[in-house]
């Protein structure tokens, strides 16, 4: 246990000698990180005798994917078992909604003294174009937040990975907007785009944000983005124009998917 989460298990040690058992609310959300909270999540409830509630928030556009509410139980199920065999007290719940609010609720729900949870430790540019369920729960909480992040704590955070994930499914709730993709066909492309390896939880939290702003992107245009340089930054469309084949070739790659 590192020096900071070691001080943070004292001071909540102390406090909890004057006040009823503590809670800790651990979200999950059935990636890799997951591997990377519940040992510090175990850790602190054994050090405090506290109860962990394991809870998992299925975003609202994936909670209609068929069996994404049962995959879900049977996943905190199994962590909860695992748990308990160490002799931890644990409570849990699956909820679907926009998981940073249903987060935030449960936290006042199962009155939780600390939520607990993984975030990406992404560049500014990063957390900028993809946003953060973490950030978010931070941002809004009244509870204490602790975050761990990911990038130092043995998982790399493949940053090239999660904005090709955040383009993509920006372009495929375009394909959406402009009729060309119902939204079934639209989700069946994001489950396509995770297989191949593609970060699941920006795939699903972008489309969802645009299909909350409901209006198209036309920057995803190419041609709208040329004729912009050429208008404002002529330089930087002149660069851009000296590597025409490999901007035919990508545009060729765009129109395929937005239009097939």
């Amino acid at each position: 246990m590192d020096t900071y989460i070691k001080s943070v298990v004292e001071q909540a040690a102390a406090i909890q000698a004057r006040r009823p058992p503590m809670k800790i609310l651990l979200p999950l959300d059935q990636s890799r990180r997951d591997g990377i909270v519940l040992p510090y999540a175990a850790q602190m409830a054994a050090a405090l005798s506290a109860t962990i509630v394991v809870v998992r928030v299925i975003p609202l556009t994936r909670s209609i994917v068929p069996k994404a509410m049962g995959q879900a139980e049977a996943y905190l199920t199994a962590i909860a078992a695992g748990l308990r065999e160490d002799g931890l007290v644990v409570e849990t719940s699956v909820r679907r909604g926009n998981p940073a609010t249903v987060i935030v609720t449960l936290a006042e729900e199962f009155e939780a003294d600390l939520i607990l949870m993984t975030t990406r430790g992404r560049s500014s540019l990063g957390k900028f174009v993809l946003g953060s369920v973490a950030d978010a729960v931070l941002a809004s909480s009244p509870k204490p937040v602790l975050l761990l992040s990911e990038a130092t704590n043995g998982v790399p955070a493949n940053e090239e990975n999660r904005l090709e994930a955040a383009y993509l499914a920006t372009v495929i709730w375009n394909k959406e907007a402009q009729g060309l993709y119902t939204k079934e066909e639209a989700e069946r492309e994001l489950e396509r785009l995770v297989a191949l390896g593609l970060d699941r939880s920006v795939l699903f939290s972008i489309y969802q944000t645009q299909e909350h702003q409901g209006t198209p992107c036309p920057w995803l245009d190419i041609d709208f983005q040329m004729n912009t340089l050429r208008k404002f930054l002529p330089e930087n469309a002149a660069s851009i124009g000296e590597e025409v084949p490999e901007l035919v070739r990508v545009k060729a790659t765009i129109t395929g998917l937005t239009n097939q």
